[in-house]
């Protein structure tokens, strides 16, 4: 199993697992109430505020319902959905080591009147008859210049490891040197083949408990349930229909527009799209969604963004004491007010003669928009929705900082992108590290598309 998405994640999730334990209110089951979406009442408890922003926007749709088609020569689509994946199309291994050794696996395969583990080599896997199925895929890019070893533009998807189990053990012959520790190193992704046809790998084996069988030429897989191969590796297909609960996607936008009846019909083509419950057929040059989705947020091909949002705090203003060398955390209760879009921080403002001793951790943004930039920074898509940064603010805390929260309270950060509805809360961080004295200062969140909100932080160092 791939030690980057499977064993550092646990790890992760062990250091930063209290970062969402014990700082803030819990999701209150109480009816709604008239008054729940008011502002802070006075002498309003901080978790009386976040227990009615939450009530106020409890199973509230979220998004406003749009259509988008676009047109142009790169586009790339990030997300943890699935695709139904039929024939034609090709398999391209990505090389686990540097013996260049590409391997793929297939899982329960029954291939005849056995069934096991087949394993193919080669540098492109076509399969020609027979379908993959609905395959759990990461990304989707759509470009009009075809790819290495081809002639053709296609549709490259990137497959999703979403299974937390141990990865497959078998016993190969000693000519398949190296291939065991490809399988070791692999990541999985759930298909559904039926009466899949493959052809063009250079050798192939299938192992099963009475013994192993070479495949030579071609194969036919009666059905199938995981693939198995490197995380880079890719499905080669000529059009995808990719089904997402959440997506993010951006290209390089020629022509075409988002269409809603909450948008000016005059509103500018968009470079980047972050949304829900959306199918969005991609091809070569084009990309549209089949039908409406919930968009979220958007970046205009000029670098604005698409829809404004409305960021409201709840914060108390008491004095308070720090010694020297340790820390006090100041909670702060955040809401996006409009339910249509996402929040967008721009920059990170601390000001005041006690700056240097405050703070804000910054969370980081969703997966598949952190993949949307990198991935399209590794296909070489220039866009301006690259220029608005994921992290460009602050550092999210220092590993001390979160190695410490294991055994103390925790700073919870504020989110770069707040999606829209949020209500949840942040922490300022005033630590003792200056003389003792009396200091003020000034935490102030400009937004990309919300007015700048300003936090007042007045406290005290003691010896």
């Amino acid at each position: 199993m791939r030690v980057s998405n499977k064993y550092l994640a646990v790890a992760y999730t062990a250091v930063f697992l209290s970062l969402s334990l014990g700082c803030g209110g819990d999701t209150d089951d109480s009816p709604p109430q008239p008054d729940d979406h008011e502002s802070r009442r006075q002498g309003e408890s901080l978790d009386s505020v976040e227990s009615r922003w939450k009530r106020a926007v409890k199973d509230k749709p979220t998004g406003i319902s749009s259509t988008v088609e676009l047109s142009g020569s790169s586009f790339v689509l990030t997300t943890k959905g699935q695709a139904q994946v039929d024939a034609p199309g090709v398999l391209v291994p990505a090389p686990a080591f540097s013996t260049n050794q590409r391997s793929v696996f297939l899982t329960n395969a029954q291939v005849g009147s056995q069934t096991g583990l087949l394993v193919l080599e080669g540098p492109q896997i076509q399969f020609t008859t027979g379908t993959l199925g609905s395959v759990d895929v990461s990304s989707a890019t759509a470009r009009t210049q075809p790819p290495s070893g081809s002639t053709t533009p296609v549709v490259a998807l990137t497959t999703q490891d979403n299974l937390t189990d141990a990865n497959p053990t078998a016993t190969f012959p000693e000519d398949w040197i190296g291939t065991e520790k490809s399988l070791f190193f692999s990541d999985a992704a759930v298909i559904h083949a039926s009466n899949l046809t493959l052809t063009g790998f250079t050798r192939g084996l299938l192992i099963t408990s009475t013994g192993n069988t070479p495949i030579t030429g071609s194969v036919t897989v009666s059905s199938a349930e995981r693939l198995y191969w490197d995380a880079k590796s890719v499905i080669q297909v000529a059009t995808s229909t990719v089904r997402s609960p959440a997506f993010a996607l951006g290209g390089e936008v020629e022509t075409g527009a988002v269409a809603s009846p909450e948008l000016p019909a005059s509103s500018p083509s968009p470079s980047m799209l972050k949304g829900k419950q959306a199918e969005v057929t991609l091809r070569p040059g084009n990309v549209k969604s089949q039908g409406s989705f919930q968009l979220t947020q958007g970046v205009t091909q000029q670098g604005g963004m698409l829809l404004p949002a409305d960021v409201e705090l709840a914060y108390d203003t008491t004095p308070v004491t720090v010694k020297q060398g340790q820390r006090v955390l100041i909670p702060v209760v955040f809401r996006e007010k409009t339910l249509k879009g996402d929040a967008v921080i721009s920059e990170l403002q601390v000001t005041g003669t006690g700056k240097d001793a405050v703070s804000v951790p910054l969370d980081h943004v969703e997966t598949y928009l952190e993949s949307l930039w990198a991935t399209a920074g590794q296909a070489g898509i220039g866009a301006p929705f690259l220029a608005i940064g994921l992290a460009p603010l602050s550092p999210f805390i220092a590993i001390g900082e979160a190695l410490g929260c294991l055994f103390s309270t925790c700073p919870r950060a504020f989110p770069i992108w707040v999606e829209t509805g949020k209500v949840e809360r942040f922490h300022i961080i005033v630590q003792g590290k200056v003389p003792p004295g009396t200091y003020e200062a000034t935490v102030t969140l400009v937004g990309h598309n919300y007015t700048p909100q300003a936090i007042p932080v007045h406290f005290t160092v003691t010896e």
